[in-house]
């Protein structure tokens, strides 16, 4: 009964960190300064090469 249980707090665990609420809600809390232009240039330049660095097959 116990291991059905955690089982059962496990998968919601998984479905609700999946569901990225705590990232939304954290990032909520305060109030913060919009980016600028140039801010959010440097941001994708650097999401872009990490999406590169993910995607090159090793082998």
């Amino acid at each position: 009964m116990f291991f059905t249980c955690e089982k059962m707090v496990l998968r919601y665990k998984k479905l609700f960190f999946q569901s990225r609420i705590v990232s939304k809600l954290r990032s909520e809390r305060y109030n913060k300064k919009a980016s600028s232009k140039k801010q959010i240039r440097e941001a994708a330049i650097i999401k872009s090469a990490y999406r590169e660095f993910n995607t090159k097959i090793y082998f």
